[in-house]
């Protein structure tokens, strides 16, 4: 009976870690130019207010698509954002927004900015011993091209970091040829 209950009590955390087995950081090459990524990835957020470490996905089109969702060490999801040209929600498990400046309220982060960031688009800056795009407000360093695979944004209240999994930077079109027209 006691061993039963110790595997009952070990059972939810072994399907935890089994669930981050083989989530290590691939070896991803970054293009100098690209205008879509479909990525999986791992979020931190290191706020005054907010602290959480999670799984995310995330697929972003420049200039104004930008699909994300952040998951909970259940694989439920806590934090979804979905943003097109005409269109925002972003969902929590208190609150549903569909008012992009409410976003700003609570991140001081502009929308586009963040997907000019994630997509390298803009002045980054390589005189410093991390690559860097100084924005009103907040800067973005790029740890890219090592087995960091980090973008961090460095706000007045913290920071988050997106460290990349994997990472596909070619769009399926809907014949099932990726952007360069081969399958």
């Amino acid at each position: 009976m006691r061993r039963a209950v110790i595997f009952l009590v070990a059972l939810p955390f072994l399907f935890i870690s089994c669930a981050h087995v083989g989530l290590r950081p691939a070896s991803i090459t970054w293009p100098d130019n690209f205008d879509h990524m479909e990525a999986l990835s791992e979020i931190e957020v290191m706020l005054k207010t907010r602290q959480y470490a999670g799984d995310m996905s995330l697929k972003v089109t420049y200039p104004h698509n930008l699909f994300l969702e952040v998951y909970s060490p259940f694989g439920t999801t806590i934090l979804s954002i979905d943003r097109s040209e005409d269109h925002f929600i972003m969902r929590t498990d208190e609150e549903t927004l569909t008012n992009e400046n409410e976003f700003y309220r609570l991140f001081n982060i502009q929308i586009n900015d963040i997907i000019e960031d994630l997509t390298l688009k803009g002045s980054i800056r390589t005189d410093g011993p991390v690559p860097y795009k100084e924005r009103p407000g907040y800067t973005v360093y790029y740890y890219l091209n090592n087995t960091g695979n980090r973008i961090c944004w460095k706000v007045e209240e913290g920071d988050f970091c997106i460290r990349f999994i994997d990472v596909s930077f070619s769009r399926e079109k809907p014949d099932g040829k990726d952007s360069s027209g081969s399958n």
